[in-house]
Order: structure tokens, then sequence, then C-alpha cells
């Protein structure tokens, strides 16, 4: 009779880390940055009295874009290593 070994636990990787390579981790950075800033400047012209476009929020689609590029492995400009 084969005896049976015990089998390996996969690691589990968390999809939200910060990367390690140096232009996924600029483009997280740049992302952030710019998510930061579009909510401060929002922030300031509510506070103001000025008001926004209905569409605002689509301002957020490109640091999130970038925060995405540099922390998604499927998106990501260079392969993490693992």
């Amino acid at each position: 009779m084969a005896e049976l070994k015990p089998v390996a636990k996969a690691k589990h990787k968390a999809l939200l880390t910060m990367p390690q390579r140096l232009v996924n981790r600029t483009l997280v950075y740049i992302g952030l940055f710019g998510v930061v800033f579009q909510l401060s400047a929002a922030l300031y012209a509510l506070w103001h009295g000025v008001q926004l476009q209905s569409y605002w929020f689509m301002t957020l689609l490109a640091p999130l874009l970038c925060i995405g590029s540099g922390s998604l492995p499927a998106l990501q400009l260079q392969r993490e290593p693992d």
C-alpha cells in the first residue's frame, strides 16, 4: 500500500499589498496622492460654496487606475517576485 504524504498548504497571498518593485510602488504613491488631492479639492470647493459638477467622482478614476496598476498583479507593469 502506498504511503500518503501530507499536502503542503498553499500560501495565502493578500490581494492588495504594497508592491516591492519601484515602478509599481511609484504608481501606488502617485494614485494615493491623486485621490487625496481630488478629495481635498472637492472639500475645499464645498467649503467655499462652489457647486461641484454632477460627475466629479469621475476624476477619481485616473488615481484609482494608478493604484490598481501598481497593486493588482494582473495590471502591474513589472511582475513582483514571489
